[in-house]
């Protein structure tokens, strides 16, 4: 965790040198979250050229296992495609499509609490992870997924296991 947090404070520090030329606010959800039932709302924020920071919180009651839980995620995605790239210019020439947002780099810690785990019990499971996924415009509208390989810790035991995540999000601000 110390780590996690000493890595986002560096990203911070590195984001934050003026190089912002056009900030960016969206407000995302999970669609596999919503359909097990755990009402998610998250953003992501752009805090440089090619930086942004995430976060988002949910809760619910698991179909899956009937588990109560309520969640926390902070992370910091780094993109990687150049804004004059060919692929980019392509693009930009098939509506409705808008440039691609890119390849990006995720580092995340996500936090649940479960009042109540399906067996009677309560307790709390993390994970930490490092993703790489893509991002799609349409409009206003941004499509993401993402696949990487995390610590997950299920009862106080972490296993390092593969992990993903897809994401819809709505850009108010660009």
């Amino acid at each position: 965790m110390k780590l996690f947090a000493t890595l986002v404070s560096g990203l911070l520090v590195l984001t934050m040198n003026g190089q912002i030329k056009k900030n960016s606010f969206e407000l995302h959800t999970r669609p596999i979250s919503l359909l097990q039932g755990i009402i998610t709302l998250g953003a992501e924020v752009q805090v440089g050229e090619d930086f942004s920071f995430l976060f988002d919180g949910g809760g619910g009651t698991s179909i899956l296992d009937e588990s109560t839980l309520t969640t926390f995620m902070i992370g910091a995605r780094k993109y990687f495609t150049p804004g004059n790239t060919a692929t980019r210019r392509e693009l930009l020439k098939k509506a409705p499509f808008r440039p691609l947002e890119g390849l990006y780099v995720t580092a995340r810690h996500r936090s649940r609490f479960y009042s109540d785990d399906g067996w009677g019990g309560s307790g709390y499971g993390a994970n930490t992870n490092v993703m790489i996924g893509k991002k799609v415009m349409i409009d206003n509208l941004s499509l993401a997924a993402e696949v990487g390989v995390g610590r997950q810790n299920f009862g106080g035991d972490p296993v390092v296991l593969p992990t993903w995540a897809v994401t819809i999000g709505y850009r108010l601000i660009q």
